[in-house]
Order: structure tokens, then sequence, then C-alpha cells
């Protein structure tokens, strides 16, 4: 029986390994190492400068098998038919959590909209706007807000919008901070990433590497005449908060129609912050 076994198991293995002599030597497997290689793309590393950072970008390595398959299919090498796997930098932004992130990386023409909420002021002509106009945005909200404004947040989720936690009550407090993580969780489904800072702040900062988040200071912080501030400071990768007001609220719908007639695409923090990327 053992014999019978071990004859099975020596069968299955020098079959693979056949398989994958005779496969090597295919003149199609051939033509995918041989032509396939200069369509990779090597992996960018996350950058740190100072107490800052900026994310990488993944890279892109050809998927022998899977390609094989195809063209073998097809009957031929097909450059469109290659199929590709990404590959992680060897230094990301998750190896980071105690430096601010103020950007993305800017390979992609991706812009985020950011918005700081602790009261009702315009926040339903905010959800309207961007629905409209068929955008995302990115929600840092109070925790205490988010306790008694549970309906805003799940339609802010619905609408493909991203909520995180601001704080509570303008408060840093770890309890009451991961109380309010909680909260989204339950809320949306969805686990809260990073934090807001105006800029430079350790307790912010030392809280949410405690936690794993990323902290990020915006590029661009509009308060006021928002249009013109932000004329001549457009560029990819670029975090934008916006203050809600109701100077802002009205101007928001040239503001972003003026990014996107710069080409720019309007994403949530989280896609803009994200090293993988989609083309393939």
């Amino acid at each position: 029986m053992i014999f019978a076994i071990l004859l099975v198991l020596f069968s299955f293995y020098y079959t693979e390994k056949a398989i994958v002599l005779l496969e090597s030597n295919d003149p199609i497997m051939k033509e995918i190492k041989d032509k396939g290689k200069s369509r990779e793309e090597e992996a960018i590393n996350a950058k740190v400068e100072g107490n800052y950072l900026i994310p990488g970008y993944n890279g892109l390595v050809i998927d022998l098998d899977d390609s094989f398959t195809k063209m073998k299919g097809y009957g031929s090498y097909n450059e469109a038919l290659l199929v590709f796997e990404e590959v992680k930098p060897s230094i990301s932004i998750d190896d980071y959590y105690d430096k601010y992130i103020s950007s993305g990386n800017g390979i992609s023409t991706n812009i985020a909209l950011v918005f700081t909420i602790d009261n009702n002021s315009y926040i339903d002509n905010l959800l309207n706007i961007l629905k409209e106009m068929n955008i995302v945005g990115t929600f840092f909200i109070d925790g205490k807000f988010t306790d008694n404004n549970t309906s805003f947040v799940v339609d802010a989720v619905v609408n493909g919008n991203e909520v995180e936690v601001l704080n509570y009550d303008n408060s840093y407090d770890e309890l009451l901070f991961k109380a309010s993580i909680d909260k989204i969780k339950t809320l949306t489904s969805t686990s809260p990433k990073y934090c807001y800072a105006t800029y430079d702040n350790e307790e912010v900062l030392n809280l949410c590497s405690k936690l794993s988040m990323h902290t990020i200071i915006p590029t661009l912080k509009l308060d006021n005449n928002i249009y013109s501030n932000l004329k001549g400071n457009l560029r990819s990768g670029s975090i934008i908060s916006i203050k809600l007001t109701e100077e802002n609220v009205s101007k928001l719908k040239v503001v972003i129609n003026y990014i996107k007639q710069r080409g720019f695409n309007l994403v949530t923090l989280d896609t803009l912050l994200n090293e993988a990327r989609s083309e393939k």
C-alpha cells in the first residue's frame, strides 16, 4: 500500500515536471519570455522626505502560466494576450505610519477632495452636489457628529464617498477615537484608514500611528475664494481640503468643473493613496 501511494505521488510529481519542461521549450513560451519582458515595469518605492511620505506604485510582471494558456488557445504569440500581475514596491507607505502624507504619487491624474464635518451646515447640499456631478469625496467626520447623524454617514458611503474619523468633539482621546472607528465600521462595513491634520500635529500623528492609520495634511487647504486659490496650484496627486461655508458650497460646482476640464479625475482619498494600479 505504501509503495502504491509513493508510486502515485511520484507519478504526479513526474507528470508536473514533464509539463513544466514541455511548456518551457514551447515556442510560444519562449516568445513570451523574450518579447514580453519589455512590457514589464518595475515597482516605484515610496519616498520618505523628512517627516513626509509619498506613496509608491506597484510594478507589473508577466504571469507566464496565464499568458501561455491564453496564447496556446489562440495558436500563436499575441502581445494583446499578455497577462500581468502586480508586485508591491520594496518600500511602501504601509511600512510607515509615523509620517505625514500630503499628496499622492502624481503618476496618475487622480485628485482627492476632502471635507471636515462637525456640524450639519451644508452637508446635504454637499452630498447632492457630489451626486449630481457624479464624483466622490472623502469626509473626515467628528465622532460625536457621527453618533447623532448616522443616516448621513450611511448615505455618504452608499453614494460612493469615503468616511474617516476627524476626532471626537475636538478631542483625540484614544478610547473615544477608537469608538468612533468602530461606529463607522458598524454603520458602513468599511474601516477608516486615515487621520486629518491641518499642520504638523504630533498628537494626531502619534495616535494614528499607534492605530496603524496614516495621517494626511492637505496639499491645498481652501478656506475662501476657493476658485481663485485653486487656479495655478492644481497638480496630479493633490489632496484638496475645502471648508464648508455658504460661499464655498455655492462655488463647488465651478471648482469641480474646472478640475475636470483640466483633465483630472476626482477619486476618494484611499484610491488616491493606494499604491495598486488599475492598468494591467
